[in-house]
């Protein structure tokens, strides 16, 4: 059984994912996931905020 966190105990990281998905909006995937990328953000992190956002975290932009 998987325990699904809620919240990142990186702050860094977590502010750095929601300006992601804003740029996501903005500007696109491409620029998006290139910002996460250079953010330092997991790439499977970076997969799944970007693709599905179904499974976002509660506290991502939606």
């Amino acid at each position: 059984m998987q325990i699904e966190r809620r919240s990142r105990p990186d702050r860094v990281k977590a502010i750095a994912v929601n300006a992601g998905l804003a740029l996501l909006e903005t500007a696109g995937r491409e620029a998006a996931a290139t910002f996460l990328e250079d953010a330092g953000v997991p790439l499977p992190v970076i997969a799944r905020v970007l693709s599905e956002p179904d499974k976002r975290r509660a506290a991502d932009l939606r």
